[in-house]
């Protein structure tokens, strides 16, 4: 079996939860975000939500995506246990159009007669997905700018899951394939337990994304120090924790560096908020408090959006640091470099000598 198909097959694992969710809420239309919990309990996953309607969770199970509609604010799927102890992280949580609880037990709408051959054309009949699946474009084409198309067969099944996708067609071959697969798997379809199982094909078209204006001004835009402020000092006597906070609009990855204390006294030590997975945002953001994950499958890093960053130095020393925007890659890039060029030196090194990019300290 080829990787692509293996994907894309662990997608099913997870359904679209009670009937009572597949006609109550419309995932192609997404109103809102919110948050959302997974626990594994024994065979089976249980999905809460901070939101009492229709909710699409995406979410990974020891590196295998997965896909839940939650009604009411809690759900749960049928789990194949592989590992007492999963790792699970919640990459996404959407609030779904509500339908309402009047249309909540409406049958669901029946579908043409496939074409000839037993295929249906997408959009040639009625059956229209609950969850769309919207395909994502690879980063390797994304470096050539490639455009390009995938033909996808696929069989729904009564219960609404698809299964069974494969490539019919690719131009060019083997670039889009695994991304259209994905896609396709991941949709959700009214249930009809009197419906045959329906094939159907579908061409899925791929085209670079468009960078938004200002992109290439936020890529260049380089560290954004004077964002930071310190906000509260505790001196402890041997150590001294300071609280850092983000004075601007734009959402931050803090990286700093300061004399260590206790073993590490005489050394500096580097900390930052990218490893502890805290994206710092202003005091009262509406985004305070949501998570979302990047990455891929194999490096899945969770961030959570904070209103404040603390650092520890020792007594009678200062702090030196360096904020970038949350989308500047190349900033964070460079951070890095810098904390692991400083970290576990001499005091007696200069901070800004060792870093590409501009360092910001404190009085």
């Amino acid at each position: 079996m080829r990787l692509s198909n293996i994907v894309a097959t662990s997608l099913l694992l997870a359904g679209v939860g009670t009937a009572h969710a597949q006609y109550r809420c419309d995932c192609t239309s997404v109103v809102d975000t919110c948050n959302a919990e997974v626990v594994a309990r024994g065979t089976f996953l249980e999905i809460k939500t901070d939101q009492q309607m229709c909710a699409r969770v995406d979410y990974f199970v020891d590196g295998q995506p997965f896909v839940s509609v939650v009604v009411d604010g809690e759900d749960r799927e049928d789990w194949l246990a592989r590992t007492t102890n999963p790792r699970i992280l919640v990459q996404s949580c959407q609030v779904c159009r509500d339908l309402g609880a009047s249309s909540a037990l409406a049958p669901a709408a029946r579908t043409a007669p496939p074409a000839a051959g037993g295929q249906a054309e997408a959009g040639d009949g009625e059956l229209e997905p609950l969850i769309a699946g919207v395909p994502e474009y690879p980063d390797a084409a994304r470096a050539r700018g490639l455009r390009g198309s995938v033909e996808v067969e696929f069989t729904v099944t009564p219960q609404g899951t698809v299964e069974m996708p494969r490539v019919v067609r690719a131009e060019p071959r083997n670039v889009f394939d695994s991304a259209a697969l994905a896609a396709v798997a991941r949709r959700r379809y009214p249930a009809d337990a009197e419906r045959e199982p329906q094939v159907l094909t579908e061409r899925i078209e791929f085209a670079p994304p468009r960078e938004p204006a200002n992109a290439a001004a936020t890529a260049a835009a380089g560290p954004l120090n004077r964002c930071v402020r310190e906000d509260a000092v505790y001196n402890y006597g041997e150590m001294v924790d300071v609280g850092l906070i983000n004075a601007c609009t734009e959402p931050l990855v803090v990286f700093g560096c300061a004399h260590g204390t206790g073993k590490d006294r005489g050394r500096w030590m580097c900390s930052d908020s990218e490893q502890r997975g805290d994206i710092l945002v202003q005091m009262g953001d509406q985004r305070l408090g949501r998570r979302y994950t990047a990455g891929d499958a194999s490096d899945i890093q969770t961030y959570t959006y904070r209103d404040s960053f603390s650092l520890t130095r020792a007594p009678n020393s200062q702090l030196w640091w360096v904020a970038c925007a949350e989308s500047d890659l190349e900033c964070r890039s460079d951070a890095r470099l810098w904390t692991r060029a400083v970290s576990g030196q001499d005091a007696s090194v200069d901070p800004q000598a060792r870093s590409p990019i501009a360092v910001a300290r404190s009085d």
